[in-house]
């Protein structure tokens, strides 16, 4: 290393290690999870997934556009040199939220259970975020709309911070009641902790 060279911010380096945990956790739940369901015919809930197909088929691909989307619209790096296509993916990215939401929530209020409640209301906080972004963007509010985006996204993500311990059997296996509060306990959290994000400057510093 020369002496005028220096070695990067640790800063620089969240964002990649961020990005490559969630990728890799994506993976995992595809694998352990997901495929699962294609080579076992027998499972329950494979039936279930047929039988909602017309409904799940287009959630799935509008949620899994937006996750994808989620790493180009936040980086700096591709909004400073690509602003056009930065907006255009945003509204990409809305757009996807407004059909997969609204399907996950019919998905999950029509069987009537506590679990799918608790689904249909992360479901409709996950399109009200959404919702606050495109508003907040649309009247140029640009910090407050990154702040209703990353909200937003943390929802998106509930496809995979639900599924990624699935490959523990305590976890797989719990009653459709526990998971239920599992789940507005994670809507909770979603919330609380990007809160927590935005004023980590006010919470850990005293005003001079």
């Amino acid at each position: 290393m020369s002496a005028t060279s220096t070695p990067p911010a640790s800063g620089a380096l969240a964002k990649p290690i961020l990005w490559t945990g969630l990728g890799l956790a994506f993976v995992s739940v595809l694998i352990f999870t997901d495929y699962p369901l294609i080579v076992h015919t027998n499972d329950p809930y494979r039936t279930r997934i047929i039988q909602d197909r017309l409904l799940l088929i287009p959630h799935a691909l509008a949620a899994l556009a937006a996750i994808l989307i989620g790493p180009f619209q936040f980086s700096s790096r591709f909004r400073q040199r690509h602003l056009k296509r930065h907006r255009i993916l945003g509204r990409v990215y809305v757009g996807a939220v407004a059909i997969a939401a609204p399907l996950a929530f019919w998905l999950n209020i029509h069987d009537g259970h506590g679990e799918g409640w608790a689904n249909g209301t992360l479901a409709t906080l996950w399109f009200l975020c959404t919702l606050c972004a495109f508003l907040t963007a649309r009247n140029r509010h640009i910090a407050v709309h990154r702040q209703w985006m990353i909200r937003s996204y943390v929802f998106t993500l509930n496809f995979i911070f639900t599924r990624i311990l699935n490959p523990i059997p305590a976890y797989f296996k719990m009653s459709e009641a526990t998971f239920a509060l599992m789940l507005l306990f994670l809507s909770a959290c979603y919330l609380f902790l990007t809160d927590v994000y935005f004023n980590r400057r006010e919470l850990m510093h005293r005003r001079a």
